[in-house]
């Protein structure tokens, strides 16, 4: 009986204040009026079915091509079929000449660790991406001897992540110690 009228106690007062904000028939139409007039001169672009013929098809994710940050690089000995580019929305270091110090002394080493920290991150991500990717094709594949290639990539893949996400670890604890050092400061 108590939990009854708890939950009846709850659920009127909400369904009483929706009854009072609810907008009557002509408010809606006289929105919708003043909407088509602000759209009147916007051009919209139609697509059709011979548009659709047009387009080639591609797969969604490429995974060919993954973009690794220059701090991450692979062991000696191991070959590495992933790019080694800039990330796309990241913008070149700057060098600057040894001796000229223009921050606090603690300040740059904390920015270096949260970059690498960051650069690590997101190849982590990358790499999660690619893996994605790789299941999809995997279980899209028609061809067996496609499969077990696919399934090569995923294993070194796989092995490939756990190492990153290590080295993340590694990157976060040295930002914490380098911003912990600098709080103390």
């Amino acid at each position: 009986m108590k939990l009854k009228k708890i939950v009846i106690g709850i659920s009127l007062p909400l369904f009483l204040s929706s009854l009072l904000f609810s907008q009557s028939i002509t408010e809606v139409a006289r929105k919708e009026r003043e909407r088509r007039a602000r759209l009147k001169g916007l051009k919209a672009v139609v697509v059709t079915n011979a548009d659709l013929r047009k387009v080639r098809k591609r797969p969604a994710l490429d995974t060919s091509r993954i973009v690794v940050p220059p701090s991450v690089s692979t062991p000696p000995g191991q070959s590495s079929d992933v790019d080694t580019a800039e990330p796309s929305g990241s913008r070149a270091p700057t060098k600057q000449a040894p001796g000229i110090d223009t921050q606090e002394p603690g300040q740059s080493s904390v920015e270096q660790a949260e970059a690498d920290y960051y650069k690590a991150r997101e190849y982590t991500q990358l790499l999660t991406v690619k893996l994605k990717g790789l299941w999809l094709d995997y279980y899209n594949m028609d061809d067996m001897t496609d499969r077990n290639l696919i399934q090569k990539q995923i294993a070194e893949t796989s092995l490939q992540i756990e190492k990153a996400q290590r080295d993340e670890a590694v990157a976060k604890k040295a930002m914490e110690d380098a911003q912990r050092r600098v709080r103390r400061k």
